[in-house]
């Protein structure tokens, strides 16, 4: 109320760490989780600060319609009274579908979100922070149903959703946060399944292989870097003055190969093994499947770099082939038979092979391009 009649936008984020503070305070002071039988007063007060911090500016829309201030504060009261609303739920009413509590923070969120796309007006200058504040909220609590409800690898994948989906609501509300915040968790997504090797250690080996939580985990990672590269085409691609797309790819395409290895070496590993291992010695079937693999991939990456003609693909995918040919030469051809070797020789020559005549084709195709501009005759 002070602040829609002294106009002073600072005023609700003020009283919201007020509240915030107090609330903290009484929780963690005075709720015993071991008598969850007084919980409903606790439940209240916090759902009651959450809803008035989240509807007062709505009440005094035309006021608040040009500014950013309230709206901040209406749209992290949810994220910041969720853990203390969790916490109480969680001791006092035990349930098998926890990822029903962010679910149900998602929807008011959603609602804020289609109330401003209607009722601010589009040439306002608060409308696109405004709408990236409800919207980042509502995306927040709708990819935390994954790691409440699950655990392990769907935080991982919760994370990689939030970003791609925070990089595609970038296309509606082109507020530098989304995509910034989007790709900051793709960062922390790749990083967390390529340099972190306790997630080899998640769950023992299935005994189905490919079809396993390894191919669903790393495939929607890689699966949202594209679709996040994909959102953000020109103008929407610089961030901090930087292209981010070709960062995107390139961590997709990392998080593809390590994909491919990794089933491989899951489907060489004995049923029941608590955790994953490389090895690249010892089995003739699992050394070829490593090396051909590599081939094919590289071959894959070939193709899409002379079609999207991009030099840094092309030269990456002729390198990789190249240490493919290494490791058959001076590792797999030492512990195979006379047949092995040769079977091996022609399943990576032909590789090869193909990739010499792809490249030499498209090496063609940009010499007679270059030949045809330079024929042009110029304007005198």
């Amino acid at each position: 109320g002070l602040s829609e009649m002294l106009s002073l936008d600072v005023l609700p984020a003020v009283g919201l760490a007020c509240v915030l503070a107090l609330e903290h305070a009484w929780h963690f002071e005075h709720f015993n989780p071991s008598n969850p039988s007084r919980a409903e007063t606790p439940l209240i007060w916090y759902l009651g600060f959450y809803a008035v911090f989240s509807i007062f500016p709505f009440v005094f829309h035309r006021k608040f319609a040009g500014k950013t201030g309230p709206w901040a504060a209406a749209a992290l009261a949810g994220p910041l009274n969720f853990y203390l609303v969790y916490a109480v739920v969680r001791s006092a009413y035990p349930s098998q579908v926890p990822g029903l509590v962010p679910m149900a923070f998602a929807v008011p969120s959603l609602l804020g979100f289609l109330m401003l796309l209607k009722r601010t007006p589009i040439a306002s200058s608060a409308r696109n922070a405004q709408l990236a504040l409800f919207g980042g909220a509502a995306l927040f609590f709708i990819t935390l149903i994954f790691p409440i409800q699950f655990d392990r690898q769907w935080i991982t994948m919760g994370w990689a959703l939030e970003g791609a989906a925070l990089c595609w609501l970038f296309r509606r509300v082109p507020h530098p946060g989304l995509r910034l915040t989007g790709i900051v968790l793709l960062v922390v997504v790749f990083a967390r399944l390529a340099l972190n090797p306790a997630v080899l250690s998640y769950h023992p080996r299935a005994a189905f292989p490919i079809l396993n939580w390894y191919l669903y985990t790393y495939g929607i990672a890689t699966v949202c870097l594209f679709a996040a590269a994909r959102f953000l085409t020109p103008p929407r691609h610089l961030v901090l003055g930087s292209n981010v797309r070709p960062l995107l790819y390139t961590l997709g395409t990392v998080l593809a190969f390590l994909l491919v290895n990794i089933e491989i070496a899951d489907y060489f590993n004995t049923s029941g093994t608590v955790a994953l291992t490389f090895q690249f010695s010892g089995n003739f079937a699992r050394d070829m499947s490593y090396s051909i693999a590599w081939a094919l991939f590289a071959l894959l990456m070939l193709i899409v770099g002379i079609r999207k003609q991009i030099a840094p693909v092309r030269f990456a995918s002729l390198g990789l082939l190249g240490v493919t040919v290494v490791k058959l030469f001076f590792h797999d051809l030492s512990q195979l038979d006379q047949l092995y070797r040769i079977i091996a020789f022609v399943v990576v020559a032909i590789i090869a092979m193909v990739a010499s005549f792809l490249y030499q084709r498209f090496l063609a195709a940009v010499e007679k391009t270059n030949e045809t501009k330079s024929t042009i005759p110029t304007a005198p």
